[in-house]
């Protein structure tokens, strides 16, 4: 196998991946849509301050949440 046959078949195993890993974060999104309605306001700020570095999906989602109930983004930075 050549160099160009060797980059070719890392570059779509590359591709097959990347296309995977987009396909699991919009089931993970879909699942934070249903799950955050279901949350306090209180739960949801918690996961807005706690969890914006390890999972900015399900903190995204409930911030979401937050700005459908009303709050305004800069109250949601302050409280």
């Amino acid at each position: 196998m050549g160099f160009w046959d060797t980059a070719g078949e890392l570059a779509k195993k590359a591709g097959k991946f990347a296309y995977e890993e987009t396909k699991k974060a919009k089931e993970r999104a879909k699942e934070y849509e249903i799950e955050m309605p279901k949350k306090s306001d209180s739960q949801l700020l918690s996961i807005v301050r706690n969890e914006r570095l390890t999972s900015p999906l399900r903190a995204g989602s409930a911030y979401k949440e937050l700005k459908n109930r009303g709050y305004e983004p800069k109250d949601i930075n302050w409280i």
